[in-house]
């Protein structure tokens, strides 16, 4: 297995022993998708595993976003149980995103989230508290994980040369230590930003010395069968080149014993079998196309997905709230209140929760009054707390609350 950062610039990847640039020669690949498209989210959900997971997860993203399901791909883990199933942190890319990926590459790959391996490679090596900022050309991930456990991840659009003038709006998202990886932690003027809001640690690994920043997440996706939060877009195939190489010997050997043993069968016996295997066929093909008509889906394994449906469905039916409308509703209400003078940098919440959070800064008292006024058209309640920062402007934090919210 070798580990590969797909970056948005450079392609970085470690086999255990030799590290370096450019598509990797090898059988498997655990490759790691740039974030800096990437949607992520953190939602709860009724049901913890199961065939239908998936399923459920895409419609949400789907209602949410309004996309459509065949456009997308999800990867998902869970990263905690709560109350009533689990909570999972979920990662949304175009399924056009994976076109760029050359087909030798991603024919053997599991492909998952870059950003992922640089978070497991801090747990290997350093503690289970922590924030990582991964800052590359295209994007700044924070990821923040509290006893091993992914609690919060953001991604920022515009890579650390983008941000590098002012870090400020970072300091809300840290918590515990805070390393640095990516491009980033070379660039002295990014280094220079970040410290004038917090300690971090730029983290050094063998064999990678200084380089350890651009190779973290390589590192990280070597060693990913440790890794919990196993959220893969695609996942590689039972019978890989590696599998077939590794195992040729055993298979040679279990194809001829086969060979041997079906030579002793009688051509009787072969016929009752065949007999057998074909009533048994058609009586199951004649099962599930009946369980297919009554559950509205494909049957394959009705053992597993006939509980499932009974004990899941009236939860999926309540959670996926088909009437609530799309979060792009009420995005599209906030934009459109906006004046000049307004800068509204960090936006919370969602339509499960029926409420938002804006920060941001005004330039004047005035133009922050107008955007409040607009917002009242648009939102049951508008709650608003600022603090002046001189001449750099107000800062304000807004509630937002839709009509039937709390």
């Amino acid at each position: 297995m070798i580990g590969v950062d797909f970056g948005s610039s450079l392609i970085k990847w470690f086999d255990g022993e030799n590290f370096g640039e450019g598509i990797p020669k090898g059988n498997v690949f655990n490759l790691g998708l740039s974030s800096s498209e990437v949607f992520v989210k953190f939602s709860e959900y009724p049901i913890c595993r199961g065939s239908k997971l998936k399923k459920i997860i895409l419609n949400d993203i789907s209602l949410e976003l309004s996309v459509d399901t065949d456009k997308v791909s999800v990867a998902f883990c869970s990263t905690e149980r709560v109350e009533n199933g689990c909570r999972f942190l979920i990662f949304v890319e175009k399924k056009e995103a994976f076109n760029r990926i050359p087909e030798e590459l991603l024919s053997h790959s599991q492909v998952t989230v870059d950003i992922l391996g640089g978070v497991n490679a801090i747990l290997l090596n350093f503690t289970d508290t922590f924030t990582l900022i991964d800052a590359g050309k295209g994007k700044i991930a924070v990821v923040n994980v509290l006893d091993g456990v992914i609690k919060g991840c953001e991604i920022l659009r515009g890579g650390f040369d983008y941000y590098k003038s002012d870090l400020s709006f970072l300091r809300e998202l840290l918590k515990g230590e805070v390393f640095l990886s990516g491009g980033g932690a070379l660039s002295e003027e990014f280094r220079g930003a970040l410290k004038e809001i917090t300690n971090f640690t730029v983290p050094e690994l063998e064999p990678f010395g200084d380089k350890t920043p651009l190779y973290l997440n390589a590192y990280g996706l070597y060693k990913f069968r440790k890794f919990p939060c196993k959220a893969y877009f695609k996942s590689a195939s039972l019978l890989s080149s590696e599998f077939l190489q590794k195992n040729k010997r055993s298979l040679l050997f279990a194809s001829v014993s086969v060979i041997l043993s079906l030579s002793l069968i009688t051509a009787s016996e072969v016929l009752n079998l065949l007999t057998a295997k074909r009533d048994y066929l058609n009586l199951k093909r004649s099962l599930n196309r009946e369980l297919s008509k009554i559950l509205g889906e494909r049957v394959l394994a009705p053992e597993i997905q006939v509980p499932q449906k009974l004990e899941s469905l009236e939860k999926i039916s309540e959670f996926l709230g088909i009437d609530t409308p799309s979060i792009l509703f009420y995005i599209d209400r906030i934009s459109k209140s906006v004046v000049s003078g307004i800068n509204v940098f960090s936006l919370e919440g969602g339509v499960s929760s029926m409420s938002f959070k804006l920060k941001g800064k005004a330039d004047s008292d005035s133009s922050l009054g107008k955007f409040v006024e607009n917002l009242k058209r648009s939102f049951s309640k508008v709650s608003l707390s600022t603090e002046k920062q001189g001449k750099s402007g107000i800062s304000f934090t807004i509630l937002l609350e839709v009509k039937g919210g709390t």
